[in-house]
């Protein structure tokens, strides 16, 4: 059974990423066609024709694909891992603290090498960044037992053996690009219309309001375009996540750390209790992660 929804699961993933490929491929490439013909009409010797032949323009024609796959790249690279670090005020661990963490991967058995952050967030959290480093929340440095903290840092180097970083990052650049693809499709007509309607309007006033009415029309067409398509791979991706918390979790078990990190997600639980957090339907719908009480559950009959 397990093997099955495990094997679900990756066909899920898999599906998800080939319908947002698809999808955005087609907004990129639409966009981008659109763009070359504008140019071609106002400047016709700038850029080479669409379907000519030899290196420069096929270079031109494939240009947003070059750009996409380096802006993949980046997002992959350990710059890019920087930058996310310092923006949520990450700082190499260091002292004390950096050797009672060596000193819980050695009793864990844990031979991965890890780099570990921790910025001031008073709150108890540990995310992954890239393909080897764990960030820790001065809360959680604080506040949680030694059984705890090997059950969350297993958990997140569950997040980093299954590359749930190189699957997010895929997902983000390709619905990236797509999206903004998809507001030029719709931006070029609408400045080629607005520039009609107001000479229409100024000859004509009594028709300023059907250009109102047409912009109107066409952005909210843009609005429930992009809604519906980004829409279905957001609410499928979400629940893809919460999947992953799960198996994430029964990793941490499979390490002999579950008890810890059940122990800590009772301590979450406690925490959301007293500050009376109740999420509404579609904060549910839309969080990467489930419901704390259900992730007990599960950990409870596994252990």
């Amino acid at each position: 059974m397990k093997t099955t929804l495990r094997i679900f699961r990756i066909i899920f993933k898999l599906l998800l990423l080939a319908y947002v490929m698809v999808v955005n491929f087609f907004f990129i490439t639409v966009f981008y066609s659109l763009l070359l013909t504008i140019i071609r009409h106002i400047c016709p010797g700038c850029v080479p024709g669409l379907f000519d032949e030899g290196l420069v323009p096929h270079l031109v024609n494939t240009m947003p694909f070059y750009l996409l796959s380096l802006f993949i790249l980046y997002t992959l690279s350990p710059l890019k891992v920087w930058m996310m670090r310092r923006k949520e005020g990450y700082r190499p661990l260091g002292g004390v603290e950096r050797v009672r963490l060596e000193r819980l991967l050695s009793e864990m058995g844990m031979d991965r090498k890890l780099n570990f952050y921790r910025n001031g967030d008073a709150r108890a959290n540990a995310v992954t960044f890239g393909f080897n480093t764990v960030g820790i929340t001065d809360g959680m440095i604080r506040q949680a037992s030694d059984e705890e903290l090997k059950g969350v840092i297993c958990h997140e180097v569950g997040h980093i053996s299954h590359y749930d970083f190189v699957y997010r990052v895929l997902l983000f650049s390709m619905e990236s690009f797509g999206s903004h693809c998809l507001y030029g499709i719709f931006l070029i007509p609408a400045l080629i219309f607005g520039i009609i309607g107001g000479m229409v309007s100024a000859l004509v006033p009594a028709l300023g309001f059907v250009g109102e009415l047409a912009g109107k029309f066409w952005w909210g067409l843009y609005r429930l375009l992009h809604f519906v398509i980004y829409g279905i791979s957001r609410i499928t991706d979400v629940n893809i996540n919460k999947y992953g918390e799960y198996r994430c979790d029964a990793y941490a078990v499979r390490y002999g750390c579950g008890s810890g990190l059940l122990s800590f997600l009772y301590r979450l639980k406690r925490a959301e209790d007293m500050r009376g957090e109740c999420p509404t339907f579609s904060e549910y719908i839309l969080s990467t992660h489930p419901a704390t009480e259900k992730r007990i559950a599960r950990l409870e009959k596994l252990l």
